[in-house]
């Protein structure tokens, strides 16, 4: 019995030791576990709740133009968030709430149960809160002593010229806290714009609650982002969108209108513009003037369709949604389009570099031309008749074209269509840029190569035509463009510069300047580029106006260009998409404005004119300042700068002129002078020359005491007529005034 005992209790505690020593041995392995092995761990469990860590903002890089000009830059604001476990009581949360709510604008019940997440040290309450506001957040929060309330210093993207180079800059958004770009330059370039936050590491006690003083924080300092350098200028791209403006005017199009304008050597884009564009300050509004003009392709709105909304207002939504982002692409890089006859510059290029033509090799154009038993029409329904082959291009003649792109074969068209860089994307430093859309080789058959000779039936974008057109003028190099110059630092010190890339010569530097030369012939002689001509200076230009879909009216008309024709240095493209004016001619809705625009650019790079005996003869002439002169001298200097004057009184010193100094008379303008202090100035009403040829338009306005400033025409023997005029017709103007009348070639088909 004892013995039965003794074994039963041996037995006990065996067990009772085996467990002890089972759950020392376990408890030794956690603390091993704790201790050593997951140490780091629960070091980093415990600095996380002994402390409180808050980002601070890196300063995003500023953007300039060329020239230094900021065209980005940033603006002080705050976060303001609160820290739940800071808050004191039910009723302080509250207090909060409201306070928040009334000076932010913030929802009051969303505030409230924000400060309930009591688990989260860090609760956002607004992001970019101006300085003046987070003021008055400062005060609530003094005024009724309360700690919960926290400012994290923060910085907005400021656009000081709003929409000026909107498609090239792009804008910003948020994402986890800090500033990312979302299109263009910003989204390009955000790893160098960007910088790395900082952040200020802060002890906190037992209940969550930071330890104030500067002993128990760390502070780790942000690092700024680089500044972005284009190769954009301020004044060009300000010249280009005004024009751009004024070609939408005109034409109305459905689908926009996109100008570029390069450098033709290095690749640099000096301006670049889409219309309609947007205010990068407020990129999410569409102007309600042009809403209507941005639309939605076929294939977006069927998506839409098919979806199901739980309102109109919500389908509605979705539309505005998609619009906006159709509204921020850059259609100058990201549109594939037909280019129409602005390609045939490239298919003569190809042409007299393979020596499949001669220059003055004649040619007949009955209007069509026949291929594989197919009629294809020339633009001239009854032909051009005879031509040379250079007097082809100069019309736009289709036929010649084709029978160009029959000698050089369809092996070859592609070869060079491809050289050109046609086929490839052109590597431009900005987000989204599309493809061509071309035929396969083994379906390049006759009919193809006779379509595509005059750009038709195939799809490239803006930016790769005119990288094309920039090698057929700077002697066959094909160059890749660029918006970027340069990135430096805050002290101007270059962290980063980008030289221009030559990729490869497409055709010899004699096809060039034959080409060039034949391009302006069609600007100054008469040809389908008339209405680019600039006074002073010799354009080379193509016009052309495309079919978008078959069997729909819709065109496309554009215009390239390139200057001074005998020593190219910028080229440029307008186009219109789907015009709803009066014409849809590429010569008549694009060529004007790629004249206007060239008019102002060329004089401000410094270009100088070089003008013709006609145009000596039809100079403008600066009109000086002879406020307070004598009357004969100042009759006398008029008369030897080849104008005229007419004197309003009997005083012997001039009071006031019109024109005033520094305006430009044609010769035999008129200056008007008062002699007496005070005297009735003489007003006359604006007659109408719409329709007018210039010299008749000369004659009316001059006629009627006023001064005129002829646009777009050749020469007072032009046969282009007026179509606009500035002062508008029957307006009452000081007699001397000078009327600016812009002329257009309206019968030019291309």
């Amino acid at each position: 019995m004892n013995g039965s005992i003794y074994r039963i209790s041996k037995i006990r505690i065996f067990w009772v030791v085996l467990f002890i020593t089972a759950g020392l041995a376990l408890v030794l392995y956690n603390l091993y576990k704790i201790q050593i092995a997951d140490a780091g761990k629960y070091q980093e469990r415990a600095a996380l709740q002994q402390s409180a860590e808050v980002a601070v903002s890196a300063q995003r890089g500023k953007i300039y133009d060329r020239n230094y000009q900021i065209l980005a830059s940033n603006a002080p604001v705050e976060q303001i968030f609160i820290e739940p476990p800071e808050i004191e009581s039910d009723e302080q949360a509250r207090l909060i709430a409201r306070g928040l709510s009334e000076i932010l604008g913030a929802d009051y019940e969303d505030t409230y149960a924000r400060t309930q997440w009591i688990h989260r040290r860090d609760v956002n309450i607004k992001h970019y809160v101006e300085i003046d506001k987070a003021n008055e957040v400062r005060e609530f929060k003094d005024e009724n002593k309360i700690k919960a309330i926290k400012f994290r210093p923060q910085t907005k993207r400021v656009y000081p010229h709003s929409s000026l180079a909107a498609h090239v800059i792009g804008f910003t958004g948020t994402e986890n806290n800090e500033m990312v770009g979302r299109f263009g330059v910003e989204f390009q370039y955000d790893e160098y714009l960007a910088g790395i936050p900082g952040k200020i590491i802060t002890a906190k006690n037992a209940l969550g609650r930071s330890l104030g003083s500067s002993d128990y924080s760390t502070y780790v300092e942000a690092q700024n982002g680089s500044n972005v350098v284009l190769s954009i200028d301020f004044v060009v791209q300000s010249f280009l969108e005004k024009n751009l403006e004024a070609a939408f005017a005109e034409s109305l199009p459905r689908e926009r209108v996109t100008g570029i304008i390069m450098d033709v050597h290095t690749g640099e884009i000096l301006a670049m513009a889409n219309y309609p564009s947007y205010d990068l300050n407020d990129p999410r509004t569409i102007d309600p003037m042009v809403i209507d003009y941005i639309n939605l392709d076929a294939a977006t709105l069927a998506v839409i369709e098919k979806q199901e909304f739980e309102s109109e207002e919500d389908k509605n939504s979705e539309i505005l949604r998609q619009k906006l982002f159709k509204m921020w692409q850059n259609k100058a890089i990201s549109e594939a389009y037909e280019p129409g006859s602005t390609l045939k510059a490239a298919t003569f290029a190809m042409g007299l570099e393979e020596k499949a033509v001669g220059i003055n090799e004649r040619f007949f154009c009955p209007g069509h031309y026949t291929v594989s038993g197919v009629n294809i029409s020339c633009h001239q329904r009854g032909g051009h008749g005879s031509v040379s082959w250079a007097e082809s291009l100069m019309k736009s003649c289709n036929p010649v074209t084709m029978q160009t792109a029959e000698r050089i074969g369809a092996e070859t068209f592609l070869k060079y269509f491809n050289a050109f860089g046609y086929n490839q994307r052109t590597g431009i430093d900005l987000p989204s840029e599309a493809g061509s859309i071309m035929h396969r080789p083994e379906n390049f058959k006759t009919v193809e190569l006779a379509t595509a000779s005059f750009g038709q039936r195939f799809k490239i974008t803006p930016i790769q035509l005119l990288t094309s057109i920039a090698a057929v003028a700077n002697g066959g190099k094909v160059v890749t463009p660029r918006v970027v110059r340069a990135i430096v630092d805050d002290d101007g010190n270059i962290i980063k510069s980008f030289e221009p890339e030559i990729k490869r010569m497409v055709i010899s530097q004699d096809t060039s300047e034959s080409i060039s030369k034949i391009l302006a012939e069609g600007v100054s002689g008469g040809g389908s580029a008339r209405n680019a001509f600039v006074k002073g200076y010799e354009i080379a230009a193509k016009t052309g106006t495309s079919e978008k879909e078959v069997g729909t009216d819709a065109r496309i008309g554009s215009c390239v260009a390139f200057a001074p024709a005998g020593n190219p240095q910028i080229a440029m493209v307008v186009i219109v998409d789907e015009p709803t004016g009066n014409s849809v001619y590429g010569g008549v809705i694009s060529a004007p404005f790629v004249g206007r625009t060239l008019a102002d650019v060329l004089p401000y790079l410094g270009i100088e004119p070089a003008y013709t005996e006609q145009e000596i003869e039809e100079r403008l002439i600066s009109v000086t300042n002879y406020r307070m002169r004598k009357i004969d001298t100042v009759k006398e200097d008029i008369t030897s700068r080849g104008l005229k004057y007419t004197v309003f009184g009997s005083g012997d010193v001039v009071r006031e002129q019109i024109p005033n100094a520094g305006s430009s008379l044609i010769k035999g303008g008129n200056v008007i002078l008062y002699t007496d202090e005070i005297y009735e100035r003489q007003t006359v009403e604006v007659p109408d020359v719409t329709g007018m040829s210039a010299a008749d338009a000369n004659a009316e306005i001059t006629g009627a005491g006023l001064n005129i400033n002829i646009r777009g025409a050749e020469g007072m023997s032009s046969s282009a007529s007026a179509t606009e005029q500035n002062p508008a017709a029957g307006e009452t103007v000081k007699t001397g005034t000078i009327v600016t009348v812009d002329f257009i070639h309206a019968s030019v088909t291309d």
